[in-house]
């Protein structure tokens, strides 16, 4: 995009804080939303942009309501970023190749069920090679681990059956159902056959926001059922939430059978197949951006998380 905008004084250097407060920002359309994410006040990133546009003597954002829309000037400085932090992990991965230095950052993004399996087993192995390498690890929902790593801000995605893209290149997966999470003896265990959807509805269910991987899923089959949930007793960004609202015997909920086989291998719960061959299909998938080069170190941890979670 060629665009050129009044700028009415010289700008002398972009600020850090604000360019990544913008792209946040600019990822989720929203300024509350980005607050929470950032763990900061509203009003603080607020005024962070409202001092980015004024350094750089433009608009970048309307504001309609709750949401915020991009300007053409917005867009122009989302590019900048992408090339500024793609050329930084390009420089961060080059100086790691310099032996003698012992320099590198990997960026990886994942969901949160992954979590305990890449800091106990991954990471481990990883940092016994490379002590000096320092990893930064982000959870974020699966629409976000996507734009992520097809804008070239990760190397590394992890995520639960993500969508296609085309700047992305899944290099590794493995079929894990969603399955149904249920307290132990309840009702639906007496089946002797996969839950239907319709058969959900005398329970109450724990689920996860819009934008995840499990919500996606479940989304999706239930306008294929034409089946629609009214029963939701919990909505929650956090996997560990739903166990503990399952185990507790709160309600049910859809989850991978890894993220609840401790409670599952003590009592305290089971896993029950849905009758959906979409979401007996589901994948964990290992992403990278297309054409990207893959340093050393990336390259390491890359195949210690096909090892350590069975991806081929």
């Amino acid at each position: 995009m060629n665009k050129t905008f009044p700028f009415e004084a010289h700008i002398n250097g972009v600020n850090e804080k604000r360019l990544r407060y913008f792209y946040t920002v600019m990822m989720l359309g929203s300024i509350r939303q980005a607050a929470d994410l950032l763990d900061i006040e509203q009003s603080a990133i607020s005024r962070q942009i409202q001092l980015f546009e004024s350094e750089l003597k433009v608009k970048l954002f309307e504001r309609k309501g709750r949401s915020v829309v991009p300007t053409e000037a917005a867009y122009v400085v989302l590019e900048y970023f992408k090339e500024h932090q793609a050329r930084e992990n390009e420089l961060f991965d080059k100086l790691f190749q310099l032996k003698t230095t012992q320099m590198g950052k990997v960026n990886v993004v994942s969901s949160e069920g992954y979590i305990t399996q890449l800091v106990y087993d991954v990471l481990h192995h990883v940092h016994a090679k490379y002590a000096n390498l320092e990893i930064h690890l982000e959870l974020l929902n699966v629409n976000q681990i996507v734009r992520q790593v097809s804008d070239g801000l990760a190397h590394i995605g992890l995520a639960y059956n993500p969508p296609e893209h085309a700047d992305i290149e899944v290099i590794a997966q493995k079929t894990e159902p969603l399955m149904l999470a249920v307290p132990a003896n309840h009702p639906l265990t007496q089946l002797k056959r996969p839950v239907n959807l319709h058969e959900l509805h005398a329970y109450k269910i724990g689920i996860m926001p819009v934008g995840y991987g499990f919500r996606q899923l479940l989304d999706s089959e239930l306008v294929k059922s034409q089946c629609v949930l009214s029963n939701i007793g919990l909505t929650t960004n956090s996997i560990a939430a739903l166990k503990n609202y399952v185990i507790s015997g709160h309600g049910i909920s859809v989850m991978r059978h890894a993220d609840i086989q401790e409670a599952v291998a003590a009592g305290q719960a089971a896993t029950l197949k849905l009758d959906s061959h979409l979401f007996n299909s589901a994948k964990t998938r290992l992403m990278v951006r297309k054409n990207s080069d893959i340093s050393e170190s990336t390259h390491l941890l890359i195949e210690k998380i096909q090892s350590s979670f069975g991806l081929s």
